[in-house]
């Protein structure tokens, strides 16, 4: 049951030659000329950041593995959702921002809002929060 959302807006938007590297560490080669939108959220807004598994649980850890097992064999990269539509999030997270892969995308512009898919219990609590 989704119980909130994480919600953000589109702060630039560049066009990236192929070849380009994209986050820490060069870890995304953009293979072909590449259409990206920055969103100020990261990891210190609590986005991609999970709690640590119990290591002295003998039943979560054989759990854990058959989880991991299962996401091996499915498209396990994050997404956000601008305009009703899903795009991926490219390179890793930063602190401060993520990089959207909107190429195949008409009519996307700064300002436009960014819906994200995490947990409430995860975000930052210096976020404001709005109660509808």
């Amino acid at each position: 049951m989704k119980i909130g959302e994480l919600k953000s807006s589109i702060q630039e938007i560049k066009t990236l030659p192929k070849g380009y590297n994209i986050s820490y560490g060069k870890m995304y080669h953009t293979k072909r000329e590449t259409k990206i939108a920055i969103v100020p959220v990261g990891f210190i807004d609590g986005f991609n950041m999970r709690k640590d598994r119990d290591i002295f649980s003998l039943k979560e850890n054989i759990l854990s593995v058959g989880i991991e097992l299962k996401k091996f064999f499915k498209d396990n990269r994050l997404k956000v959702l601008i305009n009703h539509q899903k795009y991926n999030i490219i390179g890793r997270i930063g602190m401060y921002h993520c990089v959207v892969d909107i190429t195949e995308s008409e009519g996307i512009s700064i300002e436009d809002d960014v819906i994200f898919e995490i947990s409430p219990m995860q975000v930052n609590s210096m976020i404001r929060r709005e109660y509808i």
